[in-house]
């Protein structure tokens, strides 16, 4: 016997001359104890809960009656989960089991709209439908007698998600019924409102018409103010996201957003600036753009934030009406190309500027409309985020001025084309070359523009040499002008824009005063075929060379410092993180091995500092 029918029933029902069948009901909650439903072979039907008896009903008024001595020489399962005869070999085979649907005696459990309970008691072809009272002690309810019942099933009734139970007879007829009123007649009930009138009915026709037009007017309602929360938690406030300055913005925007198109992506930058006082150090924290492309479409985003590095004095390296009127006016010559990353990633301090340039490919544009460019930012510590609308752009013109808009390097966007370049070029590193005297140096330079096809740009100091152009263009074929005439150049830039050049969109930037070479490449494929070709090139060229030297990045004294800064920064948080409790022997591990990769990287650092400054006093000598 089951353990559960042995907790509920008492022993003396449990012997085989009195029980004929049993089954577990289920009522309420799944954590709630089961009850047990008992027929006894002298057609008395019990529901025991832990031996103590809840409902009663004798069945011997119905039709049952006529089966009774069949009952009583049942000598089936007395159980849907047990077998026939006990296991001589105590193993319990499936095989040994009767389907549930086979079983001459069945046991169901019909929920009338969560309130009543009526139990379907099968005996071979006789149906008895029980109502399960409510009250403890109560005596079961007789609701239907059937008899050659072939079958009955749960069925979709006229309410919607409520069911009925259909009876299947042996003459092939079926029977729908809710058992809700006319119990005892065969013909089956579907609801108490059966019977309405006309006008009854059309009444609540009219009501249900009512209440539709005013939940679709709510739902309407709903749906507008959704889409007027959701327009401000993602675009902003009207004063947020305003193209006016007057309006008191703590982050701005100077100058208009340019565009560039540089092989396969779209790029497109602007100068953003903090205009908090440095006295009540307002510091701009999570600054990034927000794009938005419609209609909506996978899209992959790069951006990164550039600043110019500050004077010797701690300054900003212009005055903001100066720097605003730089940006406006494409007064840019004048300025050398030294843009590098934010000292710290999404941070503008006060009273300081950056160039936010972000990067799309080009593909993922082809079926868009319109692309909106926003910067959102917090300020404070719990402040929300706050966000400032950039531009909207049409995809579509933009699309069709591809050409126009490759970097060209003119003196009206020399900045805007360095910066979209050094974007879209993964590949970086800086060549070290000192020669022996300028005619060296200039013979390289020949070499770069007569046969690597690389167009000359160079940059100088505006007094230097006041009255002449102070940006000059050498085209691969024209007369070379040598670095050492009129005014000592900046900067010169060696650009190819040749198409069918190896070396397209490669860009070579000269620092004079560190004598390095800074080498842009789309890959790095690309970027170790150029290494090679131009190191075989001076060793076979009549260039005499003092230095040659190949490094992935290099940095100026000024920003070796302030990495140098950040990177005591980082093992000083490693120190702290170590000196806690760790929670294993792993976590240990890890916050070990944090600390010692923030040493190296400081050594490291502070070592090439060292080295930077013992050289510069070697050559003061």
């Amino acid at each position: 016997m089951l353990p559960f029918v042995q907790e509920n029933m008492p022993e003396m029902l449990l012997q085989p001359a009195r029980l004929a069948f049993c089954a577990n009901l289920h009522v309420g909650r799944p954590r709630d104890d089961p009850t047990t439903l008992v027929l006894a072979r002298n057609l008395k039907f019990y529901e025991f809960r832990r031996k103590d008896l809840v409902h009663y009903i004798d069945l011997k008024v119905t039709k049952l009656k006529q089966i009774a001595t069949q009952l009583e020489a049942y000598d089936g399962p007395v159980c849907p989960f047990l077998s026939k005869q006990e296991p001589t070999d105590e193993k319990v085979d499936w095989s040994m089991l009767d389907p549930p649907e086979d079983l001459p005696l069945k046991f169901g459990k019909f929920v009338w709209q969560r309130e009543g309970i009526y139990l379907l008691i099968q005996c071979w072809k006789h149906l008895v439908v029980l109502k399960r009272p409510k009250d403890h002690g109560a005596n079961f309810e007789l609701v239907a007698d059937h008899k050659d019942v072939v079958d009955y099933q749960m069925v979709e009734g006229p309410i919607p998600f409520q069911a009925v139970v259909e009876l299947e007879f042996g003459n092939g007829k079926r029977q729908r019924c809710d058992f809700q009123e006319d119990f005892l007649n065969e013909e089956p009930s579907t609801s108490k409102n059966a019977g309405l009138p006309a006008k009854d009915f059309e009444n609540l026709l009219q009501e249900v018409h009512r209440a539709q037009a005013e939940l679709d007017s709510q739902r309407m309602q709903n749906q507008k103010e959704f889409a007027h929360v959701q327009d401000l938690l993602y675009f902003g406030t009207p004063g947020q996201r305003s193209l006016l300055l007057e309006e008191k913005q703590p982050l701005r925007r100077l100058g208009d957003v340019w565009t560039r198109i540089c092989g396969d992506y779209f790029v497109c930058g602007t100068l953003l600036v903090n205009i908090t006082g440095t006295n009540r150090l307002t510091i701009v924290k999570e600054l990034y753009p927000i794009v938005v492309i419609e209609p909506h479409t996978d899209f992959s985003v790069e951006h990164r934030l550039y600043e110019l590095p500050l004077q010797a004095d701690g300054q900003p390296p212009e005055d903001y009406d100066q720097l605003a009127q730089f940006w406006a006016c494409q007064d840019q010559h004048s300025r050398r190309l030294k843009w590098r990353p934010v000292e710290k990633e999404r941070i503008l301090p006060p009273e300081r500027s950056a160039a936010m340039v972000v990067s799309l490919r080009l593909v993922d544009l082809l079926e868009a409309e319109k692309l909106i460019l926003m910067a959102t930012y917090e300020m404070g510590e719990d402040a929300s985020p706050r966000q400032i609308h950039l531009i909207t752009f049409d995809v579509k013109k933009l699309l069709d001025k591809t050409e126009s808009l490759a970097p060209t390097f003119s003196p009206a966007t020399l900045h805007q084309d360095f910066l979209a370049v050094i974007m879209t070029h993964t590949a970086r590193c800086s060549l070290k070359l000192e020669f022996q005297s300028a005619q060296d140096c200039t013979t390289f330079e020949q070499l770069l523009v007569s046969t690597l096809q690389f167009q000359l740009i160079q940059a100088q100091e505006a007094n230097k040499e006041p009255t002449s152009d102070l940006l000059d263009d050498s085209e691969p074929g024209s007369h070379f002008q040598s670095s050492n005439i009129a005014a000592d150049p900046v900067q010169r830039i060696f650009y190819n824009r040749q198409p069918q050049s190896q070396w397209c969109d490669t860009l070579l930037l000269r620092d004079d005063p560190g004598k390095h070479w800074h080498v842009y490449a789309r890959t790095d494929d690309r970027l170790r075929l150029l290494l090679h070709r131009l190191t075989r090139d001076l060793l076979q060229l009549h260039c005499n060379l003092n230095v040659l030297e190949v490094a992935e990045h290099n940095m100026s004294p000024a920003d070796m410092e302030m990495e140098l800064l950040n990177s005591l920064f980082e093992e000083m948080d490693a120190w702290k993180v170590l000196s806690e409790p760790a929670a294993s022997v792993e976590q240990r591990r890890e916050q070990l091995t944090q600390l010692h990769k923030a040493q190296m990287a400081s050594d490291v650092l502070a070592s090439m500092l060292f080295t930077d400054d013992d050289d510069d006093d070697d050559n003061g000598a």
